[in-house]
């Protein structure tokens, strides 16, 4: 018994550390710029030209969001990669406001969110109904 116990132990850190690993691969894959393809609040679909207005930046933990070249909201990202569907929190810079919550998948050189207004619960689809208090938004990657 006493053999077996450092190997368990090994294998339990392992399945700790997997959830962890998924997130920081999943931030790792957001990291750089972004530039808004489509957006839909409250079942209401934006125009392309005010959708496109819109960028993103992440650099490690932290995000900026902004409107043409003026920056519209700052604070930091943190992703559960092992909930179905991912979930993302973003709070805002001082911390004083509720988390947003959100839920997101990246594929490639597109990323999709979904946040529930401040305070409100997380999404739990991909999908902004009228009234439903749900911001989806489509980002591509900019090339550089």
């Amino acid at each position: 018994m006493k053999r077996l116990l450092p190997g368990v132990i090994a294998v339990l850190a392992l399945v700790a550390a997997e959830p962890n690993d998924a997130s920081k691969k999943d931030l790792s894959l957001m990291q750089g710029d972004w530039a808004a393809e489509s957006m839909v609040r409250d079942g209401y679909k934006f125009p392309e030209e005010d959708a496109q207005a819109y960028f993103r930046t992440v650099k490690g933990d932290s995000c900026s969001v902004s409107r043409f070249n003026k920056v519209s909201g700052k604070g930091t990202l943190k992703l559960d990669a092992t909930k179905n569907p991912k979930a993302i929190d973003f709070v805002l810079d001082g911390g004083k406001a509720p988390p947003i919550a959100g839920i997101y998948s990246i594929e490639g050189d597109t990323l999709t969110l979904c946040f529930a207004s401040p305070g409100k619960p997380r999404p739990t689809k991909m999908a902004s109904e009228p009234d439903s208090g749900m911001t989806l938004s489509v980002w591509k990657r900019e090339k550089k």
